[in-house]
């Protein structure tokens, strides 16, 4: 009998231990983590400064994507960690340099190869040439554009701007204009005639676009009007339309028969910077070239660039001194 009360007792205790085991309170289960997070990282939720905080990545504490629409939420990458806006990159850096070159006329006779050893001395990126000759009588019928770009090993455009017939038969029309040398490879170029009045002579505005630092940047070369103050005006103005119309940093250069308080030169101001009073070397006054007066020679920059030096260069053959400028070019930053 023993034998049976022992039975009973051990299925009472079984049964009593089956029902607290299923009786008893589960813990609630955690969720596996988003695909992509680190282990054991929770799912992102972005904190809410309320204060436009800007989490780097083209998101803000508002969940903008930075053109005026909302976001249904945040992007994180790599599960918890925002990746800031990047450290820019070493600028691109450029020298330009400005030469009238009077035609390679001298009171010593026509030098054009002294021209040259001169522009290769002063070791610029980028030459603007002014007064430069294709086919004329007086410096020989030279084309003066290709055989400078030959001699210093460089690209080379030319805009020309004034044009007379051939001087004989079996000759090339005279061409009289503006030039742009380039180490760097010209990936396209124009030339623009700026207005004039009547019986004055035709002037351009020579571009050509090249790459720096990645970025495609337009220099500028131009020779204005050196008769009538108010002819300037004008054709800065219309240079100050055609850059305008262009996406890329510009720089524009040349001899601009003008001084620096110059009306025609106010035309620029908030368009264009002056380089000379925040990095140049002495007065920078350009003309004539053994003891100068005036500073009529200039190169000129739009936003995006930074002047590091500027000086300028006494010629043995030119009436003009030669201005050089050396800019830095900042990567923009894309992700703001």
């Amino acid at each position: 009998m023993n034998r049976w009360i022992h039975a009973a007792f051990g299925l009472l205790v079984l049964g009593l231990v089956v029902g607290i085991a299923v009786g008893w309170p589960r813990p609630a289960l955690t969720p596996a983590p988003p695909a992509g997070a680190g282990a054991g990282s929770l799912p992102f939720t972005p904190p809410d400064f309320g204060d436009g905080t800007d989490f780097g990545d083209g998101t803000d504490s508002g969940f903008g994507n930075g053109n005026g629409k909302r976001n249904a939420s945040p992007r994180a990458r790599g599960g918890t960690t925002v990746v800031p806006c990047p450290e820019p990159g070493p600028p691109g850096r450029l020298s330009v340099l400005t030469f009238n070159i009077h035609g390679g006329l001298s009171p010593a006779g026509y030098r054009l190869d002294r021209i040259a050893d001169e522009i290769r001395a002063w070791d610029a990126d980028v030459v603007l040439l002014q007064e430069v000759d294709r086919g004329r009588a007086r410096t020989r019928y030279d084309d003066q554009p290709t055989r400078l770009a030959s001699r210093l090993g460089m690209n080379v455009v030319f805009g020309r701007n004034v044009i007379w017939p051939p001087p004989a038969p079996g000759r090339r029309e005279q061409e009289y204009g503006t030039a742009i040398l380039s180490r760097l490879p010209i990936q396209n170029w124009s030339n623009v005639a700026l207005p004039r009045q009547p019986r004055q002579e035709p002037r351009g505005l020579l571009r050509a676009r090249v790459a720096v630092g990645g970025q495609w940047v337009d220099v500028y070369n131009t020779h204005l009007q050196h008769t009538r103050g108010n002819i300037r005006i004008v054709q800065l103005r219309a240079i100050r339309q055609i850059i305008a119309a262009h996406p890329f940093p510009v720089i524009v250069g040349g001899d601009l028969n003008a001084t620096p308080d110059s009306p025609a030169l106010a035309v620029m101001r908030g368009t264009l910077a002056d380089p000379w009073p925040r990095v140049g070397n002495g007065a920078g006054l350009t003309v004539p070239p053994r003891v100068p007066r005036r500073r009529i020679d200039y190169l000129l920059h739009g936003p995006g660039w930074v002047p590091t030096s500027a000086r300028t260069f006494v010629s043995s053959v030119s009436d003009h001194r030669a201005v050089r400028v050396e800019f830095d070019l900042p990567l923009p930053q894309s992700c703001r």
